[in-house]
């Protein structure tokens, strides 16, 4: 009976080992990414509704340019629930639809007889008010273009009415398809400029907006859009600045140190959620938490996670062997210009303990680099509140006090 036992054990145990060699050696198909391109916006009509409105249920509401065909109404809060995010698409004359039937006229705009007011009525299945036009709050907006070379990019710039900081700030986005439809980053974006901050927040290149392919860039076709930016930031001033940083979210933050190399007047880096190991070995720690959270024990997971990080950077091979053994230490190393690290201590995409380790050894060696790291407790990646659920009101008034005293 036991040795019966001990035979299904074998087997099992070799059928397994079969399967993931099997895993390992075979490649998966390469991911097909389908890039749909969108133009700046030249209709007036359209471009004659971007602005702030006062509503009477006493909030405010943001109408600007979606990173696709359309207009975003956007509405900002510190719980997830009160978020609002809606794309708007032009039905007829002055009647826009939500949820894209475009058959229920669930927004419309109004001017009195002289244009001097518009308003707004909103009428979706979970938001009923009316609101008017206020465009003296918080900031200006504009939609851009600028180049890298022949590449086309574009973006949505934030100006202060009330300029008071005189320092702009370039975003950097993480991976995957990410743009100013993100309301992770436009809500980062949004309470620097209400706080007096300028705020230039990209469309990454090949998504909304902007040209180009990122499935098949590198990290230095990255940076080089993001210099393109500063550099239109500091040829195009639509308000005066005397500083200018960059804040790197996630695999943005690998993104801000080559930056940061290329551009030597640079006055910050904020470098948040991102890892201080390289992509492959980051992907490995990502891919083993996946596993383990699965009910999957640890002494498996760390090995199956080989297995499948290997096939997941196998779908988009052409990125992982440009990007995968990219390391930010060295750059790191040679900084003269201020750096801000930010982590989140229950991040499963960042292996933090990993991270603070490269650190501590490059301080050690190197204690004169103008380094300050900062851990916000009790925050996984995308450094949300417990109870809110959505992102922490310290770490954004962290971020404000940081960048005015730099």
């Amino acid at each position: 009976m036991i040795r019966k036992i001990v035979k299904s054990i074998i087997f099992f145990l070799a059928l397994l080992f079969l399967v993931l060699l099997g895993l390992y050696l075979i490649p998966p198909k390469q991911e097909i990414i389908k890039y749909e391109y969108a133009e700046l916006e030249s209709n007036s009509f359209i471009n004659s509704k971007i602005g702030w409105y006062q509503a009477d249920n006493g909030k405010n509401y943001q109408i600007t340019w979606g990173a696709k065909k359309g207009l975003q109404l956007n509405y900002y809060d510190t719980n997830r629930e009160n978020l609002k995010n809606l794309r708007l698409t032009h039905i007829q004359e002055n009647e826009f639809d939500t949820d894209g039937n475009l058959q229920t006229t669930e927004i419309r705009f109004e001017a009195n007889a002289d244009d001097s007011v518009l308003n707004i009525d909103v009428k979706t299945s979970k938001t009923k008010f009316k609101a008017i036009r206020n465009d003296s709050l918080f900031y200006n907006q504009k939609e851009i273009e600028y180049f890298n070379g022949e590449q086309r990019l574009a973006g949505l710039l934030l100006t202060p009415y009330k300029n008071s900081k005189s320092i702009a700030i370039v975003f950097i986005h993480g991976s995957g398809v990410s743009d100013r439809d993100n309301f992770w980053y436009m809500h980062q974006a949004h309470h620097l400029a209400r706080n007096g901050f300028i705020v230039l927040l990209p469309d990454k290149r090949g998504c909304g907006k902007s040209g180009g392919e990122w499935h098949t860039a590198s990290f230095n076709d990255f940076a080089e859009d993001i210099s393109a930016a500063i550099n239109y930031l500091s040829i195009n001033r639509q308000a005066e600045f005397s500083k200018i940083g960059i804040i790197g979210l996630s695999q943005g933050s690998w993104i801000s140190h080559i930056v940061n190399q290329e551009n030597k007047d640079l006055d910050f880096v904020i470098d948040v959620v991102g890892s201080s190991t390289t992509p492959n070995e980051q992907v490995k720690f990502e891919v083993m938490n996946d596993i383990r959270n699965t009910g999957v024990p640890e002494f498996l997971a760390k090995p199956l996670s080989i297995v499948f990080a290997k096939r997941a950077k196998a779908k988009r091979k052409i990125w992982w062997d440009k990007n995968g053994e990219f390391d930010p230490i060295p750059l790191m190393s040679t900084t003269t210009t201020p750096i801000l690290k930010i982590f989140g201590d229950e991040d499963e995409n960042v292996p933090l303990d990993r991270s603070l380790e490269r650190i501590d050894e490059l301080m050690n060696n190197q204690p004169d680099i103008p380094l300050e790291v900062k851990i916000f407790e009790g925050s996984s990646h995308g450094l949300f509140n417990e109870e809110t659920n959505w992102i922490r009101k310290d770490y954004l008034e962290y971020l404000n006090i940081w960048i005015s005293k730099v």
